[in-house]
Formats: C-alpha cells, sequence, structure tokens
C-alpha cells in the first residue's frame, strides 16, 4: 500500500474521523431516544388526562373546557361538533401532532360509546410550542458538540502525533545525516527505547556497519585492481609507442601497432572511468572536480583516435567547433562518454557524414546513418539491451547513460529512420 500523506498527517486524519464518527454516532443515538421519549411521553400524558376525564363520576359537561394554560378538552356530540376547530376535527382516532398558526399541538382523539344514537368525542388538546422550542435547543446543542468534539479531536490528534512521530522524526533526521564509515551508532546518540522505534535504529546501526565494510573492501578491491591494471597497460602502451618510432616497420605493420596503441590508450581511459564508477559519489566530495577539460581538445582527440573506422567507407568524420569551452571533469570522463557515441555513429553509418559540434554549452553528434525505430530508442541505454542487426554487447551506451546521471549532465537523442540521428550534450560549463 502506497501512503502519499506524511505520517502525522495520518495521525490527525485517524482521530478527526474517529472523532467524528463517534460524536455522530452518539448524537443519533441521543436524536432518536429524544425523539422516542418525547412520544412516549405526550402520549402517556394525554394518556393519563383522558383517563382521568373518563372516570370522574360527574362527568362536564358537553363543550369547551380550559383545563390550564396550556391544555384545553373538546367534548361534543354529533351537534356540537361544529365548535371543534374544523382541523382538529377532521383527525381521527389517535394521537396527533398538528401545527396551526406557527404553534404545535398534541392532539388525542378518542371516540366514547354511544348513547342513544349520539357519538361521543373527547379532544384532549396541549399547547407544544415550548416544549419544541426547549427540544430544538436540544438539537442545537447536539450539533454544537458534534462540532465541538471534531475539534477537539482534532486537536488532540495534532498533539499526540507531535508526541508518537518526535522518536521516528528524530530517527529520521539523523538517518539522513549518516555517513557510511564515520558515524556515531544511533542507539547511544538519541537512547531510543526498547520500542518498534528503537529496534529499527538498532537496524540502521547494523546495516550501516556493514555497509561501511563493504564500502571498505570496495575501496580496497578499487586501489588494487588500478595498481595491477595499469602497470600492464602501461607497458603495452610503452612498447607501442617505441615501436612506432622504429624507421624500418612496413607500413602494414605500423597501422597494427597503431591499433594497438590505440587500444591500448582507450583500455587505460576506460579503466580509469569504470574504477571512478565503482564508487559511488559521496557529498561533499571534490575529487571528480579537480581537472577541467576542454571539449574542443576533446573532440579532436577522439575524431583522430576513430578516424580510421572511416578508411573503408564513404564517410566524412569532421569536427564543427563554434564556441568552445571548459568543463569541471576528468578528460577520461569526456572521451568515453565521447567515444562511445562517436563509434556508433561510425559503425552504423556506412556513408556520408558525421559531425562533432560544440557551441553554447552544448555537444552534439549527428550522423547520416539509417536511423533508429522508435521502440529501439527508448531501450537503447538499457544494459545489455542489443538491436537484432546489432553486433555489440549492449554496454557502451549503458556506461554513458551511468556518466551522465553521474555528473547530472542531460542526454537526448532524436532518430528518423532513413535520415539518421543526432545525439546532443547539455553540460555545465565554466568558463
Amino acid at each position: 500500500m502506497n501512503y502519499k500523506q506524511s505520517l502525522r498527517r495520518r495521525i490527525n486524519l485517524s482521530f478527526l474521523l474517529f472523532g467524528a464518527l463517534l460524536s455522530l454516532t452518539i448524537t443519533i443515538g441521543v436524536y432518536f431516544a429524544i425523539e422516542d421519549i418525547e412520544v412516549e411521553l405526550v402520549e402517556e400524558s394525554l394518556q393519563s388526562e383522558l383517563d382521568y376525564f373518563l372516570n370522574q363520576k360527574n362527568k362536564p359537561s358537553l363543550g369547551h373546557h380550559q383545563l390550564s394554560a396550556k391544555m384545553e378538552l373538546y367534548y361534543v356530540d354529533n351537534q356540537q361538533n361544529k365548535i371543534v376547530p374544523e382541523a382538529i376535527r377532521k383527525l381521527t382516532s389517535g394521537h396527533h401532532d398538528l401545527k396551526l398558526e406557527q404553534e404545535l399541538f398534541h392532539i388525542l382523539v378518542s371516540q366514547l360509546d354511544s348513547q342513544a344514537n349520539k357519538h361521543h368525542t373527547v379532544y384532549m388538546v396541549r399547547n407544544a410550542t415550548a416544549f419544541e422550542q426547549r427540544e430544538t435547543a436540544i438539537h442545537t446543542a447536539l450539533i454544537a458538540s458534534v462540532i465541538v468534539a471534531i475539534l477537539i479531536a482534532l486537536w488532540l490528534g495534532s498533539w499526540l502525533s507531535g508526541k508518537v512521530i518526535l522518536p521516528v522524526s528524530t530517527l529520521a533526521r539523523q538517518v539522513a545525516e549518516l555517513k557510511p564509515g564515520n558515524h556515531t551508532p544511533l542507539q547511544q546518540t538519541n537512547k531510543f527505547a526498547d520500542d518498534e522505534v528503537g529496534q529499527l535504529a538498532a537496524t540502521f546501526d547494523r546495516y550501516l556497519d556493514q555497509l561501511s565494510q563493504f564500502i571498505e573492501r570496495e575501496q580496497e578491491f578499487t586501489a588494487n585492481a588500478s595498481h595491477e591494471l595499469r602497470t600492464p597497460l602501461a607497458v603495452i602502451n610503452s612498447a607501442a609507442e617505441l615501436l612506432l618510432e622504429n624507421p624500418q616497420l612496413s607500413e602494414r605493420v605500423h597501422g597494427q601497432i597503431e591499433r594497438i596503441a590505440r587500444a591500448g590508450n582507450r583500455m587505460s581511459q576506460m579503466v580509469e572511468v569504470l574504477l571512478l564508477l565503482a564508487r559511488e559519489p559521496v557529498p561533499g566530495d571534490s575529487t571528480n572536480q579537480q581537472e577541467r577539460c576542454s571539449l574542443k581538445e576533446a573532440s579532436l582527440e577522439v575524431s583522430e583516435q576513430h578516424r580510421f573506422l572511416t578508411h573503408d567507407k564513404a564517410l566524412t568524420l569532421r569536427c564543427d567547433i563554434i564556441n568552445d569551452f571548459e568543463i569541471e571533469a576528468p578528460k577520461a570522463i569526456v572521451t568515453i562518454v565521447l567515444g562511445n557515441l562517436v563509434r556508433n555513429a561510425l559503425i552504423y553509418t556506412d556513408e556520408g557524414e558525421v559531425v562533432i559540434s560544440v557551441d553554447n554549452g552544448q555537444l552534439e553528434i549527428k550522423d547520416s546513418g539509417p536511423g533508429i525505430p522508435a521502440e529501439q530508442l527508448a531501450q537503447i541505454f538499457t544494459r545489455h539491451y542489443r538491436a537484432p542487426e546489432s553486433g555489440g554487447n549492449g554496454i557502451g551506451l549503458a556506461i554513458v547513460k551511468r556518466i551522465c546521471e553521474r555528473q547530472r549532465w542531460q542526454i537526448d537523442i532524436e532518430s528518423e529512420v532513413g535520415k539518421g540521428t543526432t545525439v546532443r550534450l547539455r553540460l555545465c560549463s565554466k568558463t
């Protein structure tokens, strides 16, 4: 389950919903209880008055009788029935609530046994306007109590949520400030209670210890690999340079040694980049920002290194340097990125040209090749992905993407089948 709201807000909302639901439940129950009690009391009161009237030895005479300030009685037969107000006279036997001229009346109608073919009817009428006003006041008080309960639940939820999530917030802040290999155990720093938060802090401590050990092993491996790989590559490069200075070499052998030298230099650059990528960047670490690289120099160097790929094709490789600029990054990183992109353009383009352009903080590689279908374009940076007609291993462009993400460079590719591909790199310039 995905939670898009903060923990504190979810606790507040839970208290609010609980308070509102509980208040509404109680209010509805009280409301119906009041209504039920009201009906029973009114009916019981009117019936008691009627029973008292019927049980008198000397019944009042027929007509209208004012029993009290709020109670009146109509005791009529068929002939005197007209003295009863028409709205009341139409009522059938039983209990009724009737509103007349903005006043509410409770009425009990009873048919007495007929004598000498005369029907006697008793109307017990009570003015319930004051009672209704008190009932309305009670309802208003209930609504006000619901609102007050909701506000109290909101305040209580806000206060309790702050108390409840304080250890979690403290732990989150401390974790955000942690640095692998250099931290004080969270349990000792904050003395968390032996609860779920304390267990989580202990888990973080164990994880950071394991991570620190892993980083230490990785750094040792990086240093060892760097030393072991650089030594034989230095020997290969040095030997290739010495052989190229020999004037007695045939043109064919000279070309093969040049290929060895290019491969050795490229391998040296690749080792530097791969060792750099093996270490995750640490905030505040300026290791990668000690070197500055001119894109003009990098572009010219990469074009010369890969020009041999145009020898057997009707293909031209050229550099179009409009405005040079420098970036803070090792030259090896720039040449690896640019080299992978240029090499792909040269391999898949049989005729026409490949142009490397540098202008306004942007580096562009444009070819006149067959283009890339849309369904392949979305996956070309995926590691080990290879197009059906590709002979590569699907790693080069994945490395390019990794370097761009690490250096915060933006890379975009546009391609149209039959017309070619354009790759644009937007880099942070330092003039």
